[in-house]
């Protein structure tokens, strides 16, 4: 026999062996892999961990922005410094000096 033959021979006797449970396995990976219902599953699933992922990420920028504004609400000083770098505020009788980006060589 030729090394062909003998695998194609064990390969028909396994299977006449185990035909059963090779029927078995086949179906339960239908009924699990081959439906929809299994594959949302998984989508909603994967959906569900990014979701977890994005609410805690969203739990810690909230408790940066409510430090933040604790710090802004307890004294003026915080707004005035806000008012000024992010607003270009100034106050009455200051004089702002602006000056051109330096020239690029």
């Amino acid at each position: 026999m030729s090394g062909k033959s003998a695998r194609g021979a064990a390969a028909a006797s396994f299977i006449r062996e185990h035909w059963a449970r090779i029927l078995i396995g086949g179906g339960l990976f239908a009924v699990f892999f081959a439906n929809a219902g299994f594959r949302s599953l998984i989508g909603n699933w994967r959906e569900l961990r990014r979701l977890r992922a994005d609410i805690s990420r969203l739990q810690v920028e909230e408790k940066e922005l409510d430090g933040r504004l604790r710090r802004l609400r307890a004294d003026d000083g915080g707004v005035e410094r806000v008012a000024r770098k992010e607003l270009s505020y100034i106050k009455k009788g200051e004089i702002e000096y602006r000056f051109p980006p330096p020239e690029k060589k």
